[in-house]
């Protein structure tokens, strides 16, 4: 297909795999979800409730997909820039299965813990409903993952892998037949080329972050899709790099709150900003001194 609108993106070395921008913020490149252009299509992360759902269904549009054939909504884990478009997406797509890691889907299906998960994420972001105000997904609509399942896309399948670290309820999902890899938040942050950690509380752990790399690479991906924002074709250099980038950045922000005397997560973020800058650098190190608190 030409002449796509630029919100929609060919992830190279695939035909029928596209990068949506999920406007988080209202803003370009922060955020990607990926829409699979299979025998029954399938949406991988379905971004922020009050900007993703918009550009999805009109992706769907762009690509002739009906919105009745979509068979598989897919958040990676239940942090509200992940799936908080989730519910309005399913009512959008009725008969899309929504399909999240075992210790998450609750979250989705249940008023109580999803309010609980928008209060965390209020608290964190420090303002109401960053996110938008996420709607819930009907229990007999949602599939619970665990690591080893697999979601049939029609003419192939995507396998589950469970990938604790950045949260215990995040999985990453593998296409053996294009080598595309959609890594969730496991393999960092992607902006302009450079590869960033992904430490938000309130469940950041390093070593099961590192194992979580160390087994991606197992898989021997061609191209990893980041939500955060982009594609790389040279997907095992990249898990590499990430994997000897987490000890060091975790020692990074030990030393600067050592150095400076503090806890506080701002001034510690202005201290590393000119070597680890990034989208979130404040929530990052937030999660750091919470992993470090707890070791």
């Amino acid at each position: 297909m030409t002449d796509l609108d630029p919100d929609v993106e060919l992830v190279p070395g695939t035909d029928d795999v596209y990068r949506v921008d999920g406007r988080m913020f209202h803003q370009a490149g922060q955020l990607a979800v990926y829409l699979l252009d299979t025998p029954q299509p399938a949406l991988i992360d379905t971004g922020t409730a009050n900007t993703t759902p918009d550009a999805v269904l009109a992706a769907l549009d762009e690509l002739d997909i009906d919105r009745a054939d979509l068979a598989h909504l897919i958040p990676t884990h239940v942090h509200l820039d992940h799936a908080g478009g989730t519910g309005e997406l399913a009512a959008a797509c009725p008969n899309a299965t929504v399909h999240c890691h075992e210790r998450g889907i609750d979250y989705l299906t249940d008023p109580d813990l999803l309010e609980k998960l928008k209060r965390g994420v209020e608290k964190a972001i420090g303002m109401p409903e960053p996110y938008g105000d996420p709607d819930l997904v009907p229990a007999d609509r949602a599939r619970a993952l665990g690591d080893g399942d697999s979601i049939d896309l029609g003419d192939r399948s995507l396998s589950v892998h469970d990938a604790p670290g950045h949260a215990p309820h995040q999985a990453a999902f593998f296409d053996e037949t294009t080598g595309v890899l959609f890594t969730a938040d496991a393999a960092g942050m992607l902006f302009d080329g450079d590869v960033y950690p992904t430490t938000q509380p309130p469940s950041f752990d390093l070593e099961d972050a590192v194992a979580t790399v160390e087994r991606l690479q197992t898989l021997e991906p061609a191209v990893n899709c980041y939500p955060h924002f982009g594609v790389a074709s040279d997907a095992m250099a990249r898990l590499e790099t990430y994997e000897r980038t987490l000890p060091g950045w975790v020692e990074a922000v030990e030393d600067a709150a050592q150095r400076l005397d503090t806890d506080d997560p701002i001034a510690i973020a202005n201290e590393l900003r000119s070597e680890w800058g990034s989208v979130g650098l404040e929530g990052d190190v937030a999660g750091v001194l919470k992993y470090l608190e707890e070791s």
